[in-house]
């Protein structure tokens, strides 16, 4: 440190310096700017993480839903409109309770995800997103006993693949919720920061040619650096509510509205629903 409390005696003996020369906050600076940049990077790669997986988890429902359809869109009996409705309700019930599981806080402090293994009755579900995902797999197998001409082998597995493929993806998103930045790395980043930040003027006013150019440029480092950390502070749980978290109602409901559209209340297939006649596509009117 230089002239840290010193006096100068030559301008002015009452005046009280507490700067000090730059190069040791240079250094520090080099690591405080390494850990915040590491730290949103780490939170962006998190949050992409986590848009994509739902995306792929949404894919699956909706896939599993047509394969439901084009599979069994010569048997417009009863007995198969039966069929279809519960596969229908089951994935509805499967998707809202995963995404509702999610969005709750609760959830987020659990980190054993106990809620992927029991029920969340205040919402009104009676069984577990791991119970109803084999209570929907219990229905494919039931296909039999519904269709007229039941379903060949490889096409009961794709109906299975989704489902196994939505529940990989929900437990992938579950984990990311329950596993949240370290602790130890997240502290020493804010410390430093603080303690730097805090300290920045002391160095700048050393090296300073006029007195307006430091509080200019400690606005826009203070802009910088902290406006980082709060942007990793946003990425990091990006489930919820908040204006920057995930917008899964509204990404789950144009799913839920075209899973409602390929098989209507009563189990039948919808008429906009495109349909293989023949060896020809047409839409049915």
């Amino acid at each position: 440190f230089e002239n840290t409390y010193g006096h100068d005696s030559e301008n002015d003996e009452d005046n009280l310096h507490i700067t000090f020369d730059d190069a040791g906050h240079k250094m520090l600076a080099t690591m405080v700017a390494y850990l915040v940049v590491s730290r949103v990077n780490a939170a962006y790669c998190r949050f992409w993480e986590a848009r994509t997986l739902l995306s792929h988890a949404l894919f699956s429902a909706r896939q599993f839903s047509v394969n439901t359809v084009i599979f069994t869109n010569q048997d417009l009996s009863e007995r198969a409109n039966e069929w279809r409705f519960e596969m229908k309700q089951g994935m509805l019930e499967l998707l809202s309770a995963s995404l509702d599981a999610l969005q709750d806080e609760d959830f987020h402090k659990d980190r054993k995800l106990k809620y992927l293994e029991s029920a969340d009755t205040r919402k009104g579900y009676t069984a577990s997103i791991t119970q109803i995902s084999h209570q929907l797999q219990d229905v494919i197998v039931q296909q039999k006993d519904y269709l007229e001409n039941p379903l060949i082998i490889q096409k009961e597995l794709k109906l299975h693949e989704s489902i196994s493929d939505f529940m990989t993806d929900i437990n992938e998103l579950a984990k990311i919720s329950a596993t949240p930045y370290p602790f130890p790395t997240t502290q020493m980043t804010r410390i430093l920061l603080f303690v730097w930040m805090f300290t920045l003027p002391f160095a700048l006013v050393n090296n300073a040619e006029d007195q307006y150019s430091t509080p200019v440029l400690m606005f826009f480092i203070t802009y910088g650096f902290f406006g980082l950390e709060f942007v990793a502070i946003e990425l990091d749980d990006p489930f919820g509510t908040d204006p920057n978290d995930l917008e899964m109602s509204k990404l789950s409901t144009q799913i839920i509205d075209g899973i409602n559209r390929d098989i209507t209340d009563e189990g039948s297939i919808s008429d906009s629903v495109i349909s293989f006649h023949g060896g020809r596509f047409r839409a049915n009117s």
